[in-house]
């Protein structure tokens, strides 16, 4: 749970502030401020302690060569300019191994139009922390959907505060429903490896699980790219998943945050769609949808005290 990281007592401000941007793949300084409690100016001063610690010792001898660069008797201009270039990409790269931004919007800058996320050491530093030795990837091609999901947080913390919330991202969503199936399913893929592997790649994977108090609920946000097949088989594995008798425990409300009315409008007639032609008559997991903004007063109705 992301949480766990605000103020884990075994790890540097630093630290915390790695695996908290782990979690949440991309995220604005407004998005991490937010998470984490602390002022935008203190998130972003943690952000370039990430970047300039590790590469400390490079830098500064590149440093010391570009020095050496700008002084030089035996370049001419043009050759000085074109190896400045080249030495101050070098730092760039170092440093953004660890961690580095991306404009949301091409031909817009500034820091609150930027999405703050880990380089590959910096990646690979947070599996160490958590002894993990698998993989994990962050991919610029999905950072409007990460900013998506992270709002959809954010908006939650602010309403209920963090103490009232629970929020696993996909990972952790996953797992929580494959270790649901694996007792469910224990003989058969004990027996059939196969099998077992078959049917974990086909069940859903949600964005998030939310805990609101005692009550829960899975969060996918779409970005209107998805096709009606994809959106149909993703619906069709929360039934398939969720909506059966075995799995009446994980049978929470899937809830769907979505860009404008229009998709609204979409994603709700594909559920009609599904629950007509694929299970008539069949009871179904309750599904909501929302334009993003609209589920935090659903989800402020649902639980006011």
């Amino acid at each position: 749970m992301i949480f766990k990281w605000v103020s884990h007592p075994d790890l540097s401000a630093r630290e915390r502030l790695m695996m908290i941007m782990f979690e949440m793949g991309m995220a604005t300084l407004e998005d991490l401020s937010i998470v984490t409690g602390h002022s935008e100016s203190y998130v972003f001063h943690l952000y370039k302690q990430i970047r300039y610690r590790p590469t400390k010792d490079a830098v500064e001898q590149l440093n010391r060569e570009l020095q050496k660069v700008r002084c030089s008797k035996s370049m001419d201009d043009v050759q000085k300019k074109a190896r400045t270039k080249e030495i101050k990409q070098q730092i760039e790269n170092l440093r953004a191994e660890w961690a580095l931004s991306y404009r949301q919007a091409v031909g817009t800058r500034g820091s609150s139009r930027r999405l703050y996320a880990l380089g590959p050491k910096g990646i690979e530093y947070c599996m160490t922390l958590m002894h993990n030795n698998g993989s994990w990837q962050i991919k610029e091609s999905q950072k409007k959907h990460y900013d998506g999901v992270n709002k959809i947080l954010t908006r939650l913390i602010s309403t209920f505060g963090r103490d009232r919330l629970s929020w696993y991202y996909s990972a952790e969503a996953t797992d929580i429903l494959l270790q649901v199936w694996e007792v469910i399913r224990q003989k058969s893929w004990e027996q059939n490896p196969k099998l077992a592997l078959k049917e974990k790649r086909k069940m859903i994977r949600p964005d998030a699980l939310c805990g609101i108090d005692d009550d829960h609920y899975w969060i996918e946000f779409d970005n209107d790219t998805e096709k009606n097949k994809q959106l149909i088989n993703k619906m069709r594995g929360y039934k398939e998943t969720i909506g059966v008798k075995q799995a009446r425990n994980i049978n929470f409300p899937v809830v769907w945050v979505t860009t404008n009315q229009r998709r609204k409008d979409k994603l709700e007639g594909i559920w009609e769609h599904v629950k007509t032609n694929y299970y008539p008559g069949e009871k179904m997991p309750e599904m909501r949808f929302f334009v993003q903004g609209g589920e935090r007063d659903w989800f402020e109705k649902k639980h006011q005290k």
